[in-house]
């Protein structure tokens, strides 16, 4: 049996600003998925979520291929779905099927590839005392000369150059930014150790209401245009400061009775679990703005709440609807 416990708290990543810089910390591409811990034992492997919810049956071309290894080995890494060359999130969420009938049919419909990037335990023996360094040579000795189909090794550098490209070139693609970890760091299950640098980028939206008050507007609730042409919520800001709150109460006006939008946002709009229906104000949907978003953008809108940067009140919404191309 492995010395690794299952389930097993990982080890998870503190936001960052930016890259820390020094002989110290290696880089790896953060890939927008799901946290999996795959633990194979004795011929069995189990898969398990960052919250410990086992993954297993969902995701049998993933077990199928921890199992060819042919190794009791602990590994960490991420659960991804790729489509038309870039990660699908929403794919990857529709894998979570209650049927097991169903799990295969989406298995090799949507198949997923698990992006490894720690080796907790080889043949027994509890890696996570190990610095980075030499968990990340042993990780590579055991996926380098034999990698099942659906596995894939990280790519890492400790040339922080290459950190910033994979920030600013890739993120098309679905990489939503940077992990930094120390290469003298030893695995620590629930230590809040590395670093995770989001991508940022900025956008235009357009305002379609508040949360809070009109006079005190705490965030907003953004739009943009969907592929025929309708507003469609895209998400919320993060808390407004007192400053921004004063500008945009000047600029903002409150809905007449032909809103595109219903009163209350249905439950998860801002992809929070457990989710309730959100409560808002409708302004008219006049005011465009700058945000800062990450690359986590899938369905029309941000999956993580976005930075209000500030008015645009040189542009107008149709100017924004027809840089879409809608």
């Amino acid at each position: 049996m492995s010395p690794v416990p299952y389930p097993l708290e990982p080890m998870v990543a503190v936001r960052a600003e930016r890259l820390p810089v020094g002989e110290k910390w290696t880089y790896e591409p953060k890939f927008d998925g799901f946290r999996c811990l795959a633990h194979s034992s004795g011929g069995r492997v189990r898969l398990q979520s960052r919250q410990g919810r086992p993954l297993t049956r969902y995701f049998p071309e993933i077990v199928a291929a921890v199992a060819a290894l042919g190794e009791d080995v602990v590994l960490d890494g991420e659960l991804v779905v790729w489509h038309e060359g870039r990660l699908d999130f929403p794919a990857l969420q529709q894998r979570l099927h209650p049927s097991g009938a169903q799990a295969g049919r989406l298995a090799a419909a949507r198949p997923a590839a698990y992006v490894v990037f720690d080796l907790l335990a080889r043949g027994g023996t509890d890696l996570r005392p190990a610095p980075y360094a030499e968990r990340r040579r042993r990780l590579e000795e055991l996926l380098g000369t034999r990698l099942p189909h659906g596995l894939v090794l990280v790519p890492a550098s400790t040339d922080v150059g290459v950190g910033r490209l994979w920030m600013r070139e890739h993120t098309a693609s679905g990489i939503e930014g940077v992990v930094a970890k120390r290469v003298d760091q030893t695995y620590r299950a629930g230590a809040r150790a590395w670093r995770k640098i989001r991508t940022r980028l900025t956008a235009e939206a357009v305002v379609g209401g508040v949360l809070g008050s009109l006079p005190e507007p705490e965030a907003l609730v953004v739009g943009r245009f969907g592929t025929h042409g309708r507003l469609r919520v895209a998400g919320r800001t993060t808390p407004l400061d007192g400053a921004d709150r004063a500008h945009l109460r000047r600029v903002l006006t409150a809905a007449g009775t032909d809103h595109p939008w219903p009163p209350v946002l249905p439950p998860g709009r801002f992809g929070r679990r457990p989710a309730e229906p959100v409560p808002y104000v409708q302004v008219e949907p006049t005011v465009v703005v700058e945000i800062e978003v990450d690359a986590a953008y899938e369905q029309d809108r941000w999956r993580h709440p976005v930075r209000f940067v500030r008015p645009r009140l040189d542009l107008r919404p149709e100017e924004i609807a027809r840089a879409l191309g809608r």
